[in-house]
């Protein structure tokens, strides 16, 4: 009996310490937030507006699948473009959504703006810690850059892209052409696949089989939902991470693809020679940006996951549109048809088709955030002082109904003769020096195989499926029937 009110008592102390420490946590947080407010009201006409909803809203909602298409209705229902959110990142900075082009170009080129670390450092571990081009600034972010950087020469991104269309090839024979398939097909999933052998190949001189490729997929969705879309809004959860075991197992999975990379680095090594010069792995490995086998397998995964899904889901999505829009593929393919293949990337309206695609379904829809490192005042001439914390989704950009005429639908017309601010408004790779990295390569592949697939076989839409978001704006389970013209 002693032992058992002994035992029992221990359980009541952790759970009266565990109960005492959110009690402090929510009430140093609420304090602090209740500060802040008060402060701001004072000059509350200098500021952008608030989004409707507290912090706890803003919590659900910033890392929830309806991220993209709340910050739509926050914008039309204030009637601006930027506005404030209530998150306890940073509890004494502002958090401002920006999704106005001329405040959103300065934010990013603006040299004193760099990545807000509190948001960026829960995606170190996806990667297993170290920092990476994406997770780093200064001197570190420059060294680290610089290494990688000539990997997306000319050449090589002509290499890269003769391999994505020789995986497409194979593709094609095993899933379209093959008279016992009946040539209907999981876009998403399939572009996946096309894609993740591709840069596998190509950038670490490795073939992933279709059992690694699986399991890196379900392992990487199980950190990128923690530590992409929950953690970098709730710092909370760091804090009580014994308590939430789905964070467990997101450390258990990141682990795992971390092995995969390390296994990926045990096979270079084994190599007598490299079959190609100035590879990704090649530099990181060789480089002295990257010390140990835990920073150089913390940039081959970060480079694996931004080189496949972003190019893969963009793919997707415009199979998909073309598919929807039978006049859109018709004109494509006679506009592939007067040119030969390898002139394909040529095409003026494979160039529209692409472009539209991309604006209609940003695939990193919530876009790129910055800290500023100066004052920056609105074209509304609302404040955003020192310091703020500024998130700048893509989203809000390519469908503002100002600068794109009906905005939700696929019109690859409109760029024929584009606007000012059409062209301002349109950077899917993001500004500024900080950029996209790989978006010369991600471009070559997107003309080549919307190309290759287009130009033989005319696609309809068998099943619509869903959208889903989370880091990436994707379709699940939509599929499509191919037909041999």
């Amino acid at each position: 009996m002693e032992l058992l009110k002994s035992i029992l008592g221990q359980q009541l102390y952790s759970i009266d310490i565990l109960t005492i420490s959110l009690l402090l946590a929510s009430l140093s947080i609420g304090y602090i937030y209740i500060v802040s407010s008060h402060t701001r009201q004072k000059k509350a006409n200098k500021y952008p507006p608030y989004a409707p909803g507290g912090m706890w809203q803003h919590i659900q909602i910033s890392a929830s699948s309806q991220y993209p298409w709340w910050i739509l209705d926050v914008a039309r229902d204030l009637h601006n473009r930027v506005f404030q959110l209530s998150l306890p990142m940073s509890p004494m900075a502002h958090k401002v959504v920006v999704g106005e082009v001329d405040t959103f170009r300065r934010v990013l080129t603006d040299p004193l703006s760099e990545k807000p670390m509190e948001f960026y450092q829960p995606f170190r571990d996806i990667v297993g810690g170290p920092p990476t081009v994406l997770t780093s600034n200064g001197h570190e972010w420059h060294g680290k850059r610089k290494a990688v950087a000539p990997a997306f020469s000319s050449n090589h991104i002509k290499r890269m892209t003769r391999v994505a269309l020789e995986t497409t090839e194979i593709w094609i024979r095993d899933t379209l052409v093959d008279p016992t398939k009946n040539a209907s097909f999981d876009v998403g999933e399939e572009m996946i696949g096309i894609t993740l052998s591709s840069i596998s190949e190509t950038a670490f001189e490795y073939k992933m089989s279709t059992q690694e490729k699986k399991i890196f997929g379900r392992e990487l969705e199980l950190t990128l939902i923690e530590f992409a879309l929950k953690a970098p809004f709730n710092p909370l959860r760091a804090l009580f991470s014994w308590f939430l075991p789905e964070r467990g197992r997101a450390f258990a999975a990141a682990q795992n693809t971390k092995a995969m990379m390390f296994q990926i680095i045990k096979s270079y090594r084994n190599m007598k020679e490299p079959l190609n010069n100035g590879t990704i792995i090649q530099l990181v490995m060789e480089s002295d940006a990257f010390l140990t086998d835990e920073e150089r397998a913390a940039q081959l995964m970060e480079f694996l996951i931004a080189g496949h899904d972003t190019t893969a889901y963009t793919i997707a999505w415009i199979l998909l549109e073309l598919a929807r829009n039978p006049n859109e593929q018709t004109k494509l393919r006679e506009s592939l048809s007067q040119l030969d293949p390898e002139d394909w990337s040529r095409s003026e309206y494979l160039k529209k088709v692409v472009k539209e695609g991309m604006r209609l379904y940003p695939v990193v829809a919530g876009g790129s955030v910055r800290k500023i490192g100066r004052d920056i005042m609105t074209s509304r001439n609302e404040l955003l002082p020192k310091g703020t914390i500024c998130f700048l989704p893509f989203m809000l950009l390519f469908r503002n109904p100002d600068i794109f005429n009906d905005p939700d639908s696929f019109q690859p017309s409109r760029w024929e003769t584009p606007t000012r601010d059409m062209l301002d408004a349109f950077n899917p790779f993001s500004l500024g020096k900080q950029n996209c990295v790989g978006q010369s390569l991600a471009n070559a592949e997107l003309f080549a195989i919307v190309a290759r697939i287009c130009s033989e076989f005319e696609l309809s839409v068998e099943s619509e499926g869903s959208v889903d978001f989370f880091l990436t704006l994707k379709p699940v389970g939509a599929r499509l029937r191919a037909r041999k013209v």
